[in-house]
């Protein structure tokens, strides 16, 4: 069984043939969505999908990307907590820091979206999807302040850090998500190298930029994003 780590299922085209298609193909995959109108159409599809579902859901992650952060309202940060006390198995995420959206500073908007995130993580006891473009060191930080590596494990989705953030991790239980992107740059290729084979997951991070690989009949796009998968997870 091929397993995708972070999928955004409900971003991709006609997601429920999709997923039955992925299900054929013994294409296991964690389902992210990381705003409200994405909590929605995910929970659309199970509903629709019923037990067909089960043999090929491997997680679904509820989350407010940083992307959105400067968006997010009280009503938003209730209603996810709403939707993970709802689902018991849910991860939380994907959330964090991200340099290239408002908010990103010590502080800001995006940091107090991302550590109520985090309190709700910890205080559930359920794993984290971690988003992180910029500051590793300052997601470390916050992770430690929450008291992660007791109740739950960081996931460092599509993982870009070097080898000082993977020896600062590890003792938090965090498990690196790697995307093809992972081994792009020299200094995160030699971390991956450090990382325990136990703590190493692969992912796509398929989503709707995806136009020119998701092209084709629910078929053929299944077996584009098993052909992208094995490219890393090999």
């Amino acid at each position: 069984m091929m397993l995708d780590f972070h999928l955004h299922l409900a971003r991709l085209p006609r997601p429920l043939a999709l997923a039955r298609e992925l299900k054929a193909l013994d294409y296991a995959f964690v389902a992210v969505a990381c705003e409200p109108w994405e909590w929605d159409a995910i929970a659309d599809i199970f509903a629709k999908m019923g037990d067909d579902v089960e043999t090929n859901l491997k997680g679904v992650a509820y989350g407010i990307h940083p992307m959105v952060a400067t968006q997010t309202i009280k009503e938003h940060l209730d209603r996810l907590e709403e939707l993970l006390l709802e689902n018991s198995g849910a991860i939380v995420g994907e959330a964090g820091l991200d340099k290239r959206y408002p908010g990103y500073e010590e502080g800001g908007i995006q940091e107090q979206v991302f550590v109520r995130q985090v309190e709700m993580a910890y205080d559930l006891g359920r794993d984290l999807q971690i988003h992180c473009v910029g500051d590793y060191g300052r997601i470390i930080r916050i992770l430690k302040k929450a008291g992660f590596g007791k109740t739950a494990h960081p996931i460092f989705h599509r993982f870009g850090g070097d080898s000082g953030i993977v020896k600062a991790a590890l003792p938090l239980g965090s498990i690196f998500s790697l995307h093809k992107d992972s081994f792009r740059k020299k200094s995160t290729a030699d971390a991956i190298k450090e990382i325990p084979a136990e703590n190493i997951r692969f992912e796509t991070d398929a989503d709707e930029s995806w136009t020119e690989i998701l092209n084709g009949s629910d078929a053929q796009n299944a077996a584009a994003l098993a052909k992208e998968l094995g490219k890393i997870s090999v």
